[in-house]
């Protein structure tokens, strides 16, 4: 986070340092009473010509209040506006779940410096940050400034307390902006109780002292007291600035709750700044952090919370949830029996199954035992009663052999891993993020599980075993990969374990774990066996459309079962797949696999149109064989036309007939033609045709 100066240094001041300068300051406006001097301090730290204060307007809904609230403060904002320095001003409105996620993510997609945050006078003896401060502190992607107003807002002189750590390197900093901008004396007090030492932070400290003028006299006082606040509170007038910084997160709840910030934010009878500042590394790696941390949409503690409790009444059943997982069950069933996938889509649209996943692995990310427990109860009474269903209606309504649906499930790949492994992103993401509709994640969830489980019944019911094995692989290795999904993506958010839940809780939660881990493991080393036998089977297909099936295509290849050892091919050709063929590919087979396969073939024929050769050649024929069936007629050009003919008649065509019809056909190609036929008697039972046949 950088600052500035707004207007001009004298010839004997310093050089113009850019580092002072915040490019992009957002400034939440929340109430319009505060609003002008709230953007008088972000005027005081960014660029007088290029950077950009953004007047923050967060709406959660109401149109109308939000519109009345712009018009109060649209003056301001234009005053603001008007000021000498010529400060470049935008009017963001945001609409949010919560005024700490619309401020988040502003900051983020405008790529903030500063957030610039107000909190109230002490009225009752304490100074309260509030829900929204302490979110936007403990979550913000970049710096945050607090400004605590008093009576009066003008100050004439600076006073930084220093304690050796880097924030008070931050507080001097910005102190040296405004000391320079408003030429102001600065006073730097010197914590010794509790003062911690480092060469580099000492370091950065002179520097910025060494940028005032000699005629600004930098006082510094030492505080050796135990009770330092009341040492500098008694220091402080009514016209001070006190100028403190503060490291996010963790550091500041220690310093607000019993530390030094809290005395003097509750005491100090002038305006008091806290102000923090993410550190990144030098060079590559501060970019990629710096770009990392800008992409993390961190959940605010009351995100969280939120979460929680949702997925507190998640994790239960209730008639509601078992309904639907009966409907959804019965739905995906009759897509899968119907071969429909417009009717499997119906029954991923109504399927319930997000809810207790959800729930579980927002209870493994947070530590809470209890919620995973029932989540998971909830999630094996779901899966239980959609397997009970789909067994009932693949009795009730048997068919002969597996769709093409079911068999899809029933053979699960490495493919099926990653959907599920996206499916889990994207339901997390949704989950968390309230601004995404939450169908997207019940989609997600509900393709990747309620057909495997359909499909595993059936499997049952058909006593096929193992296309319900491979179903049942199908959903475990979707179980496993979209928990696990949801669980990085949490932790991704910032969900973690709390205080209150470590210990036994969090100890126990790490069987969970390991059991999800181990159940991965497994899952992945046997999607390797089976890609691996999927090359195999690659392999054989061109082996055998190589060697066996010669002009054929093996469109699919299915072992149906390994006990024992059943293979179906269907194969596609132009032409009819005869017993020699499939008697060659048997033994192929029988050798590649090193024993005796049962080998079943699905032969399709493919039918093309007739070219003009090939339509004139049939003509002739039904004109010279008008009683014969011609079933096959095949064309090749070489240095001669040859005609190959299949037919079927009552009597062999005569050998005069064949040569009349060799010699029309050489006519009609305009070449020596050849022609080949292979004959196949008919018979007709009954009087009538038989004088008929002896007649023709």
């Amino acid at each position: 986070m950088k600052f500035h100066i707004t207007k001009p240094l004298a010839e004997d001041r310093p050089a113009f340092q850019e580092d002072y300068y915040a490019d992009t300051v957002i400034v939440p406006m929340g109430r319009p009473d505060t609003a002008a001097e709230m953007l008088r301090i972000a005027g005081e730290m960014v660029h007088p010509s290029k950077g950009l204060v953004i007047a923050l307007v967060i709406s959660l809904g109401d149109a109308e209040q939000t519109n009345r609230f712009s018009v109060q403060i649209q003056d301001v904002i234009e005053a603001f506006r008007k000021t000498d320095a010529g400060h470049q001003v935008e009017v963001v409105t945001e609409i949010a779940a919560s005024v700490s996620r619309g401020i988040l993510d502003v900051a983020r997609e405008r790529n903030a410096d500063v957030i610039l945050l107000g909190v109230q006078r002490s009225t009752q003896g304490s100074v309260k940050l509030g829900t929204i401060v302490e979110n936007v502190i403990a979550t913000a992607p970049c710096g945050v400034l607090i400004y605590r107003s008093a009576a009066s807002p003008s100050f004439n002189r600076l006073v930084i307390p220093i304690d050796g750590t880097l924030p008070s390197v931050i507080a001097m900093q910005l102190g040296v902006s405004f000391a320079l901008q408003h030429n102001f004396p600065l006073q730097q007090m010197s914590i010794q109780y509790d003062y911690h030492y480092d060469p580099e932070h000492e370091a950065a400290i002179k520097r910025y002292e060494d940028r005032l003028p000699r005629h600004m006299n930098l006082q510094k006082n030492i505080v050796v007291s135990r009770q330092p606040a009341r040492e500098i509170v008694r220091e402080l007038t009514a016209d001070d600035l006190l100028l403190m910084g503060f490291a996010q997160k963790t550091d500041l709840e220690r310093h607000i709750i019993n530390d030094l910030s809290n005395q003097l934010l509750n005491l100090a009878p002038s305006p008091v700044i806290l102000i923090s500042q993410h550190e990144w590394h030098r060079g590559i790696r501060g970019a990629i952090e710096h770009r990392i941390a800008r992409l993390n949409p961190q959940l605010t503690l009351v995100e969280q919370n939120e979460m929680i409790w949702s997925a507190e009444k998640s994790a239960s059943a209730n008639l509601d949830y078992v309904v639907m997982i009966v409907l959804s069950a019965a739905l995906a069933t009759l897509g899968l029996l119907t071969n429909s996938v417009a009717v499997i889509i119906g029954a991923m649209l109504v399927a319930p199954l997000m809810s207790p996943i959800s729930s579980f692995s927002t209870g493994m990310a947070t530590g809470i035992l209890h919620l995973t427990r029932r989540a998971s109860l909830t999630l094996f009474t779901g899966v239980t009663l959609a397997l009970l269903i789909s067994i009932l209606m693949g009795v009730l309504l048997p068919i002969d052999t597996p769709t093409d649906e079911m068999l899809a499930r029933g053979s699960p790949n490495l493919l099926d891993a990653a959907i599920a492994l996206v499916s889990g992103w994207v339901a997390a993401y949704a989950t968390a993020r309230k601004g995404i509709p939450a169908a997207l994640a019940g989609v997600a969830i509900a393709a990747a599980l309620m057909p495997p489980i359909s499909t595993i019944g059936l499997g049952l019911a058909l006593r096929n075993f193992d296309l319900a094995f491979g179903a049942n692989l199908l959903f475990l290795a979707n179980i496993a990969f979209i928990i696990a999904a949801q669980y990085s993506t949490f932790l991704w958010m910032g969900m973690r374990p709390s205080k209150d839940r470590e210990g036994e809780s969090l100890n126990r939660s790490r069987a969970w774990w390991i059991v999800l881990f181990l159940t991965t493991l497994i899952v992945l080393l046997i999607f390797a066996r089976l890609g691996s036998q999927a090359v195999d089977e690659a392999q054989i297909r061109e082996q055998l459309q190589a060697e066996a099936l010669q002009g054929a295509t093996v469109v699919e290849y299915h072992v149906i079962s390994s006990l024992p050892l059943s293979v179906q091919m269907i194969v596609q050709s132009d032409h009819q797949i005869t017993p020699d063929e499939v008697e060659a590919a048997q033994k192929l087979i029988n050798e590649l696999y090193q024993q005796e396969v049962h080998l079943t073939v699905v032969a399709r024929q493919v039918v093309r149109p007739l070219v003009a050769d090939e339509a004139a050649i049939l003509a002739i024929l039904h004109d010279i064989l008008p009683s014969a069936q011609i079933t096959d007629l095949q064309v090749e050009h070489d240095n001669d036309v040859v005609a190959r003919v299949a037919l079927h008649d009552f009597r062999p065509p005569t050998r005069a007939k064949l040569e009349e019809a060799q010699r029309r056909i050489s006519q009609v190609v305009n070449a020596a033609a050849r022609l080949e036929v292979v004959y196949q008697r008919r018979y007709a039972l009954g009087s009538g045709a038989a004088a008929a046949a002896d007649g023709g």
